[in-house]
This record gives C-alpha cells, structure tokens and sequence, in this order.
C-alpha cells in the first residue's frame, strides 16, 4: 500500500476500481483523524474557540501539519497514476489540474459564511453564545474538482494512448 501511495511516482499505473478506493482510503483517514483531533480538543463545543490549539497541543498539530502533508502527496501521487493510466503525460496534466483550481479560485474567491447564535436562559443557567466565521470555497471551483474526480473515475484505461500501426 505504501508502494501505492508513495512509490513508482515516473512509472506507476492505477486502474479505475482501485484508485476509487485508494482514494476513498485517503478521504476516511483524514476524516478519522480530524474527527480524533477535535475530540482531543475537547468535543464539537470547542471547534470555533481559541483555546482549541491548547486542547489539542502542539504535537497534535505537527502530527495534524505532517498528516495533511503526506495525504496530500498520496492523493496526487495517485491522481498522477490514474492519469498515466488513461494515457495523457502524468505530472504535467496532475499540475495543470491544480493551476485550474488556483485560477477558478481566484475568479471566484470563497464565500463567507457568519454563524452565530444568542445567548439563551434555561432553568440549568444560561447558555453560551456562539459568533464565528465560515468559508467554503468556491462552488465553481468544487464543481471542477468533481468533474476532474468524475472522469478520473470513469476514463478507461489507455483512453488517450494513441495507437501507432
């Protein structure tokens, strides 16, 4: 597996079934991960506080810091596989994915979302409220990224080869 997601980065083919699911593999961990990392902080009631990086410590967030930094190398490092297997040259179509997804983000910059609630009075006391700030990104720009997921799903193999008689 780590041959997979780590290795043959000049040479490596993946067929459809089995990037699906390395994929996947990659989405799951870094859910797990995330999820571990806001229990470490103490529960989704501290997510939008300040003290979230003291719940969490420094080494959770190196260990998050070097997570996301391997992830995101094994996610590319796949893309360029199943790339290669379709037939078009690997890294070069693998970076001009990624300068699309720049230049979609820059014409069309993520939206902000406001979340907030009001301070209430219960019979227990009073309760908390909550002011925080949310992006999302680009609703173009996560359309693309599932257009590109969506054909590296669906090309066959050697799609692009061009058949020399």
């Amino acid at each position: 597996m780590w041959n997979v997601y780590f290795g043959e980065w000049h040479s490596g083919r993946l067929k459809r079934l089995p990037y699906l699911g390395y994929d996947l593999l990659i989405w799951v961990l870094s859910f797990v991960i995330i999820f571990g990392l806001i229990m470490l902080a103490g529960g989704f009631e501290n997510v939008v506080s300040p003290d979230t990086l003291a719940g969490v410590g420094i080494l959770g967030m190196i260990f998050f810091f070097l997570f996301f930094i391997g992830a995101l190398v094994a996610n590319l490092n796949i893309m360029a596989k199943r790339v290669r297997d379709m037939g078009l040259p690997a890294w070069k179509s693998v970076l001009g994915i990624i300068l699309v997804s720049f230049v979609l983000e820059l014409l069309f910059p993520a939206q902000q979302m406001e979340i907030s609630a009001v301070a209430t009075q219960t019979p227990e006391g009073f309760s908390s409220a909550v002011d925080a700030n949310a992006s999302t990104g680009s609703v173009v720009t996560q359309v693309f990224q599932l257009i590109v997921f969506l054909c590296l799903l669906f090309i066959p193999s050697d799609a692009f080869k061009k058949n020399v008689v």
